[in-house]
């Protein structure tokens, strides 16, 4: 029997996830990567030539002593010419540097995506939101695919939604091998289950799950094939075929990540949407659980985010081992309600907070700022 699962559009709830939460199950910081690339002990970025043009620019152009630079110094040294439609040598010009800033996109996808594996606290994480309350929002800041992965532990009593329109959705119509995938917001099969609940999982900063299409706009979803295969140049892996093309216009698939810039641009209209679905998600909720989230300065949208649409009676907490006495002033600065915890993501899936904070999910006071404007 076919049952239009609940829409879950207003939770009172919402979880923001950054780097922290991601790191206990290998997942490599942004101040790890470039340092990965200078060292060239990695097997593929000896062997890439990819990672050869990267590591010669970088040495060229940065001094690299006992701290690498910062990956937001050098995305902004590069924006910085393509922009002004600058030449930086003769041997860097305007072409060279698009494609230099190509090169570094898909690096960083393969240093994210290699390590990778199962996350356990990611799994026990969602089995804790389905028993308890699975009407909340989860925003994310992390292109790898844990929180994504793990999801499958809570399925078919809950449905992911991504907040955009998969090729997947058109699928067999389309005739194209994209991972079947159920489009959260149309009627679906119940599976003799009581109650399915669908659960936006926004991932602002894009997800090495997608593959884009620069030509038509479209977006594939591969939801079990998250790795880029630097060797090759292509996300076809060593052992299987995996999809690398358009399938309407044969266009040649790319990652979908918006990189660490401190001028971060939305003219791409997916990130316009998924930032418009942030906010409404932000505007609608009463408390916002940020979980090993530090705030970092390219992440300035972030900020004017939840100043511009969180209720000035919402409540926020922190959920970060960091005992840094400017994290919990960011955070004081954007309510008057915070509370700190001073916890791992695992310690904070296992304790008694966690459960307390979806308990009281339905019976929040305060008024969110979408509904006091309405």
């Amino acid at each position: 029997m076919e049952g239009l699962p609940n829409q879950n559009d207003q939770p009172s709830t919402v979880f923001i996830f950054g780097a922290g939460a991601s790191y206990g199950d290998g997942v490599p910081l942004q101040a790890d990567i470039l340092p990965s690339i200078i060292k060239d002990e990695d097997p593929q970025l000896k062997q890439s030539e990819t990672a050869k043009r990267l590591r010669r620019f970088l040495t060229e152009h940065f001094a690299y002593g006992e701290q690498a630079p910062s990956l937001e110094e050098v995305f902004g040294f590069i924006d910085f010419f393509i922009n002004n439609s600058l030449s930086l040598s003769i041997q860097w010009d305007v072409t060279k540097l698009i494609e230099l800033k190509s090169d570094l996109t898909k690096t960083i996808h393969y240093l994210i995506s290699k390590n990778t594996e199962k996350s356990g606290t990611f799994r026990e994480y969602w089995r804790k939101i389905r028993s308890v309350d699975p009407e909340i929002g989860v925003i994310t800041t992390n292109y790898d695919t844990l929180i994504d992965d793990a999801f499958d532990s809570i399925y078919p009593e809950c449905l992911i939604d991504y907040c955009l329109d998969f090729i997947n959705f058109r699928h067999p119509n389309a005739g194209i091998p994209f991972d079947w995938w159920i489009d959260p917001k149309k009627p679906t099969e119940s599976w003799q289950c009581n109650k399915i609940t669908r659960i936006k999982l926004l991932k602002i900063h894009g997800s090495l799950n997608w593959k884009y299409c620069s030509c038509c706009g479209q977006i594939g979803l591969t939801p079990w094939q998250h790795q880029y295969n630097l060797k090759l140049d292509s996300f076809k892996s060593f052992f299987e075929t995996q999809t690398t093309e358009c399938p309407f216009d044969g266009t040649r698939l790319a990652s979908l990540l918006q990189l660490p810039t401190h001028l971060k641009s939305n003219n791409n209209f997916i990130f316009s949407k998924l930032y418009d679905e942030a906010a409404y998600l932000v505007g609608n909720a009463k408390q916002l659980v940020f979980v090993g989230y530090s705030f970092p300065e390219a992440d300035v949208h972030i900020r004017a985010l939840v100043r511009r649409c969180f209720s000035e009676d919402g409540k926020i907490i922190v959920i970060n081992k960091s005992r840094a006495k400017d994290l919990k002033h960011r955070y004081e600065g954007l309510a008057k309600d915070v509370d700190y915890y001073e916890y791992t993501f695992e310690r904070f899936v296992k304790s008694r907070v966690l459960d307390e904070l979806l308990s009281a999910n339905k019976t929040l006071q305060g008024t969110a700022r979408f509904a006091r404007s309405s």
